[in-house]
């Protein structure tokens, strides 16, 4: 797969995969060490949460579907953590 058909169909994903909320922010913004702790407990969660399905997924689509939401959560989650841990 090419460089730019790879980042189309990242893109693609994270489309389909958006539940409508903004959890990255496009700007800079500074959150609080509370703020950040929230956050990242949310999308430990998100990524057990995806886990579970992943593990419970047996038809093929669903299959595709679970690892491509387990690597959005997986990178959620290091991202914030990430956030979290420079904060400090």
């Amino acid at each position: 797969m090419s460089h730019n058909a790879s980042e189309r169909f990242w893109e693609l994903a994270s489309r389909w995969l958006d539940d409508g909320e903004q959890d990255l922010p496009s700007e800079s913004i500074e959150e609080t060490p509370e703020q950040l702790s929230v956050l990242v407990n949310a999308a430990k969660q998100e990524w057990l949460d995806a886990q579970s399905y992943f593990n419970n997924a047996v038809e093929p689509e669903l299959v595709d579907h679970a690892i491509l939401s387990l690597q959005a959560a997986e990178r959620k989650y290091m991202y914030w953590l990430k956030r979290l841990k420079n904060s400090k």
